[in-house]
């Protein structure tokens, strides 16, 4: 895909976020795993144009790749330990009730999740194999421990979502979990075989 397409599909992401805001967070489960996700697709479209053409403005395309350009997120850790972080932070039910209750932290949840989007793209590229699989290991055992607390909770964690809600969305939490891995697995078919021969 080039960057000018990149570029439109992350701005039709981030319109279709901001103008379909209020139906997607009626609900827990549309808030959390859809509304949520898709701010962070823009991101990672977005991010990529946006770095390429500030790159490419600047001269130092020629310099990507090389130890300096690569310090502030050395193999990507820095960058995939915030996506953790701010992961962790939007599956907290008081962040959900304080994004419903302030246009502050609804300004700050579009932000954080955007930037979120651009960093994990750059760390995913820049990330070795074993780095990606550590981080992906916790992320998804992070989101399948509270899928799981959604569900076996008996009260409201969300004030302002219902109790049948909050167990879709531990359910939608705990398929992700599982998916997650499948969907790498499936990416890296190829050597996967080639190990599991050996």
């Amino acid at each position: 895909m080039t960057v000018q397409r990149e570029r439109y599909l992350g701005l039709l992401l981030l319109v279709l976020a901001l103008g379909f805001k209020q139906p997607l967070t009626r609900s827990m489960s549309l808030h959390m795993l859809v509304h949520i996700p898709l701010i962070l697709a823009a991101g990672w479209f977005m991010g990529g144009s946006l770095l390429a053409t500030w790159l490419c403005r600047r001269g130092v395309v020629a310099r990507i790749g090389t130890q300096s350009s690569y310090g502030y997120n050395e193999q990507g850790i820095p960058g995939l330990l915030l996506v953790l972080l701010v992961s962790a932070w939007w599956m907290l039910p008081r962040s959900l009730d304080d994004v419903l209750m302030s246009s502050y932290y609804d300004v700050w949840k579009f932000i954080s999740v955007f930037l979120t989007g651009m960093v994990v793209r750059d760390s995913i590229a820049r990330a070795n194999r074993i780095v990606l699989l550590f981080f992906l290991g916790n992320f998804c055992w992070m989101t399948a421990i509270v899928g799981l607390l959604y569900q076996e909770h008996s009260s409201r964690l969300c004030n302002f979502y219902l109790l049948s809600d909050q167990e879709q969305t531990g359910l939608g939490l705990v398929i992700l979990a599982i998916a997650l891995p499948l969907v790498w697995l499936f990416l890296e078919r190829d050597r996967v075989k080639l190990y599991l021969r050996h």
